[in-house]
């Protein structure tokens, strides 16, 4: 079964997922105290995943229409039966959204785009 990002009633479904990267930021605070080795510590939950999915077209047209959804204000749904692991809601943040054309194949089309893990 296909990946695939929906927001409302738009649907993206790529060839393939090509790229997949994601971090957590680690949010609790260490207070170095002066004359202690030892720090004081405020402990706090990692963030949501933040990364970048690199998705590939074989059609210029399927790839540019990806772009413009990805590039409007929305909240999207990542899932992919095969790879549960990655399924999530996010937006698009914190980079740049950018469409390349495949430097090997010179015939795929490649979507890159930042993304931010969102709890509805």
């Amino acid at each position: 079964m296909p990946t695939t990002l929906t927001s409302g009633a738009t649907v993206i479904t790529p060839d393939i997922v090509d790229g997949y990267q994601s971090a957590r930021p680690a949010q609790t605070i260490i207070h170095r105290v002066i004359g202690r080795p030892d720090p004081d510590v405020t402990l706090r939950p990692a963030g949501t995943r933040t990364g970048t999915l690199e998705l590939v077209f074989g059609v210029e047209a399927t790839a540019i229409a990806a772009e413009q959804a990805l590039a409007g204000a929305d909240v999207w749904t990542l899932s992919d039966p095969d790879r549960p692991s990655i399924g999530m809601v996010f937006v698009v943040a914190d980079g740049d959204l950018s469409r390349d054309l495949d430097p090997e194949t010179r015939n795929a089309w490649i979507v890159t785009a930042p993304y931010v893990e969102v709890i509805l």
